[in-house]
């Protein structure tokens, strides 16, 4: 017998032997050998995986479903294929990794075949038996794409290469699948997805006989329901579209109970499947079922294991470490503006610059209330202060009452109290128009009041350009306390009470608004002649009359922090609010270190370093650098 008609009766062998594999009447070897599938879950399911693939059977239904697996997973396929041949055997392996950042790698091997192929020559005379074998390896990548229009898009591809061996004939081809899954926002739980199999179809030739696999297109949908103890609800539909063969339709259900015992059904274009499944701490044990008419029924069974934490675990994890990285950066510059500012104190206290000492230890308790070194300091060095004043005063007949008056005018300068700390220094200066310290705290205490009027008056105009008249008097009024000779504050509270008085013609409510104003003038009056109780009831009367009035409650604040100073608790919270601040600040995250910040002042309106941490914040946000924002 010649070589070429072994040849031949191999090719025919190898064709009969993968017939029932197939299962496809008409198929002429078009397909590959390879459509019974992968993993006994989705067999169970008719096959119909490409819109779910969330476990390594994916290499085969869907490269970019690799991405819908949340572990390393693992997993093993054997069937023993058909009743009628019990010597052919289809497996698969297959391994899936995903990465935080870099998308889903997958690896898989399938392999099928039998033996006991009987071999003749070209007179019928029999030579022994041979086998028939075709396996694949697969390489497979799937990652998200990082725009998002109404959902979530993902993409994958697989490089195969295909062996297939007769006898002592071999040859290898490669081909390659290109997968797409879509996860649209507005349905929680649906899933379209699509694979490209075989798009560059593998081409093996066997001596004078070339075979080549042809592309099928498989499309499909799914929808995962997940309930509150543990169960889940998946089904699937799917469309299989060979390029020289019929399409057939497959679909799919599965109820998993408790995370523990699966249930599955489902059609794979010719029969109806089934399947159960069992997982205990990330094992899994799946049993399939499904037959043909002409070859008899398969039992397909997979093991798998899921192995370390999850991808959500690790991304939590990481995002935790970036948070605790960022309180770190943050608790650092905290750390190291504090040390500067302490620095700066004892360079100036050793200079004899005692003032500008407290300043800068101001600055460094602000950042810090409960730092003890930064208070132990503050205290030294107000003392240290009070006690040149004394020695300045010690030989005058004044210098007892000098003394209480620049105590407390630095009690009040201490806690931003700037129109009681004035009238302390003018005291001082009525009694001795000489005395420095009080001279110099005066034009520091008239800065700071300056600033305000400043703030106020610009309120004011804004206010009353835009209408609110009411809110602009209440404006003018705050400059009042601060200013009493202010020249536009006096002409803007007249013109603004006779706008008032004129509206009140056509405007029912506008006398009520005027008692409104009246009571927070005299509340502003009782407030800037330290008269705390008498302004706490002015202002609970006009409340009660105007629950929403914003400066009312502002100013309420003010009066119970003179009234109850700040405790513990509150410097603790003041202390997190500040700290959660400066972390938003640092990042460019303007607009959130605001929202903080103006918690701060509902439990301290005074705070002069949260106002200007706050002004500057909105100066940024003005330039347009919000990363928020962006």
């Amino acid at each position: 017998m010649s070589r070429t008609g072994k040849i031949l009766l191999l090719v025919a062998a190898m064709t009969l032997a993968a017939a029932p594999l197939c299962a496809q009447d008409g198929s002429g070897g078009t397909r590959s050998i390879f459509t019974v599938g992968a993993g006994s879950r989705a067999i169970g399911m008719g096959g119909a995986f490409v819109a779910l693939g969330d476990d390594p059977s994916a290499l085969y239904y869907n490269p970019a479903a690799l991405r819908s697996n949340r572990y390393f997973g693992v997993m093993v396929n054997h069937i023993q294929l058909f009743s009628g041949f019990s010597d052919a055997s289809y497996d698969f392996l297959g391994l899936v990794y995903p990465t935080m950042s870099y998308g889903s790698v997958g690896l898989g091997f399938m392999t099928a075949g039998t033996g006991g192929i009987r071999e003749f020559d070209y007179f019928s005379r029999e030579l022994g038996e041979i086998s028939y074998r075709e396996s694949q390896a697969i390489l497979g990548y799937g990652f998200d794409l990082p725009w998002q229009f109404f959902g979530k898009y993902t993409l994958g591809t697989n490089i195969k290469v295909l062996l297939q061996r007769v006898g002592d004939y071999s040859d290898t081809g490669t081909g390659l699948d290109f997968g797409f899954l879509y996860k649209p926002s507005m349905i929680e739980g649906f899933t379209i997805g699509a694979n490209l199999q075989d798009i560059v179809g593998a081409e093996t030739k066997l001596v004078a006989v070339s075979e080549k696999v042809y592309r099928t297109i498989m499309l499909g949908a799914g929808y995962t329901r997940r309930f509150d103890n543990g169960s889940a609800l998946n089904l699937a539909v799917q469309l299989d579209m060979p390029e020289y063969d019929d399409s057939g339709v497959r679909a799919g259900a599965e109820f998993i109970f408790k995370n523990t015992l699966s249930v599955r059904v489902g059609f794979d274009s010719e029969q109806i499947t089934a399947g159960i499944g069992v997982l205990w701490h990330g094992y899994q044990v799946d049993y399939g079922y499904f037959s043909r008419a002409e070859a008899g029924s398969s039992h397909p069974i997979s093991l798998s294991a899921r192995i370390g934490p999850s991808l959500d675990d690790r991304e939590r994890v990481r995002a935790e470490r970036l948070e605790e990285e960022a309180e770190e950066r943050v608790r650092r510059i905290f750390t190291t503006r504090i040390s500067e500012h302490v620095q700066t104190a004892d360079r100036l206290s050793a200079e004899g610059s005692y003032e500008q000492a407290l300043d800068e230890l101001k600055i460094a308790r602000e950042y810090d209330p409960t730092n003890e070194e930064v208070s132990r300091k503050f205290e030294e060095v107000q003392q240290e202060i009070v006690a040149r004043q004394a020695e300045a005063t010690r030989e005058s007949e004044k210098s007892i009452m000098i003394n209480q008056h620049f105590q407390l005018g630095m009690k009040y300068y201490g806690v931003n109290d700037y129109v009681l700390a004035r009238t302390e220094w003018l005291n001082i200066l009525d009694l001795d128009p000489e005395d420095e310290g009080a001279r110099d705290y005066l034009a520091r205490t008239d800065e700071k009041i300056t600033e305000q009027v400043t703030l106020h008056s610009q309120k004011a105009r804004d206010f009353e350009r835009r209408g609110q008249l009411a809110v602009a008097l209440t404006e003018w009024n705050v400059v009042r306390t601060l200013d009493p000779e202010h020249e536009e504050m006096i002409t803007s509270i007249e013109r603004l009470k006779g706008r008032l008085e004129d509206m009140s013609r056509s405007y029912k409510t506008t006398s009520r608004r005027l008692e409104i104003v009246e009571l927070f003038e005299q509340a502003l009056g009782h407030f800037s002649e330290g008269s705390y109780e008498q302004s706490k009831s002015t202002l609970q009367e006009l409340l009660r009359k105007d629950p929403n009035h914003a400066e009312a409650q502002n100013l309420l604040l003010r009066v119970n922090r003179r009234l109850i100073p700040l405790s513990d608790e509150e410097k603790e919270e003041i202390k997190q609010l500040y700290i959660a601040g400066m972390k938003h600040f640092t990042q460019g995250n303007y607009t959130a270190a605001i929202e903080e910040w103006r918690k701060i002042l509902r439990l301290d309106p005074d705070n002069e370093s949260v106002q200007k941490n706050i002004e500057e914040a909105q100066l940024r946000l003005g330039r347009g650098d919000d990363r928020e924002a962006e």
